[in-house]
């Protein structure tokens, strides 16, 4: 039986989407489609609960959700036990590397306050997007919404205690909007 420790998190039940059971996620790695054959573990009272992608039970909804149905939850009511709870991969499927490379969700990102430490003007990160492996924030500041991409670069600090990204968005991507 595998414990929650050797376990990695890669994304959460958001709600039910259908009466046959489906439920939509919450993720910001492919990780799903590329072990799309093996278990997810679900956490139900403590306990990883192994579930099994259900055949063609997995669509891409956007950039950072999926809409999934399980073999075996087969109406809402038994959907709505798996809503708010985290979903699983066992650390030894996805390897060391993958686990490194998610140190926090990156959808914990979104309502941060966003600091332009040029202009000081503030904004907020209303999307994460991951286009074809470059992930980006949708920032809304500056009376528009813009992307911007999730690099060293860019952002220059990020704080998750206050909420708050400091980024330094160059004019030329301002002025792409």
């Amino acid at each position: 039986m595998i414990k929650k420790e050797d376990c990695i998190k890669i994304g959460e039940v958001g709600k039910t989407h259908s009466l046959q059971g489906a439920v939509v996620v919450y993720s910001d790695n492919d990780l799903l489609e590329q072990y799309k054959e093996e278990p997810v573990f679900i956490l139900l009272e403590g306990a990883p609960v192994p579930f099994f992608v259900a055949k063609d039970g997995l669509m891409k909804r956007n950039h950072s959700s999926y809409i999934i149905k399980f073999d075996y939850v087969d109406s809402k009511a038994q959907a709505d036990r798996l809503t708010g709870k985290e979903l699983l991969m066992d650390k030894d499927l996805v390897g060391e590397e993958e686990e490194e490379d998610l140190p926090f969700e990156l959808s914990e990102l979104i309502g941060f306050s966003v600091q332009d430490i040029l202009t000081r003007e503030s904004g907020e990160v209303v999307d994460v997007a991951n286009y074809s492996g470059n992930m980006l924030l949708s920032i809304r500041i500056f009376s528009k919404e813009i992307l911007l991409p999730l690099s060293e670069r860019y952002v220059k600090e990020i704080s998750e205690n206050e909420q708050l990204l400091r980024v330094e968005i160059p004019e030329e991507i301002k002025e792409l909007y």
